[in-house]
């Protein structure tokens, strides 16, 4: 029985002890969080994310232009499945295009005409 030898030496658990406070640069107000919704289906990240890359849509203040004030979202009529690959490039910065999808689908993403860059 080692948790009550542990017990009797006074062993504490650590959730026990309250957690110290993360660094002030480190926290990130309920502002700074992005809901896109991609046709119906929607995403999470933090404004920063996309305002790595300021001269896309997402990290421009493009954007604003798609912005819903009563549901407080970004809406765009677009297909979600593809998407979550856009927003994991502005995570990495790296595309992927995975296999089960058409490659067309992504011919204009990274090009002047392309609608998410």
């Amino acid at each position: 029985m080692p948790f009550a030898r542990a017990a009797a030496v006074g062993w504490m658990p650590v959730a026990s002890a309250p957690m110290p406070a993360p660094p002030r640069e480190k926290q990130r107000g309920r502002d700074g969080l992005i809901v896109l919704n991609v046709s119906g289906t929607k995403f999470q990240t933090w404004r920063d994310t996309l305002e790595r890359y300021p001269d896309t849509l997402l990290g421009s203040s493009e954007r604003d232009f798609f912005f819903h004030e009563e549901r407080n979202e970004f809406f765009f009529d677009r297909d979600p499945d593809i998407f979550r690959h856009i927003l994991n490039f502005y995570r990495t910065g790296k595309l992927h295009y995975p296999r089960q999808e058409c490659i067309s689908l992504f011919r204009n993403v990274g090009s002047t005409s392309g609608f998410w860059f």
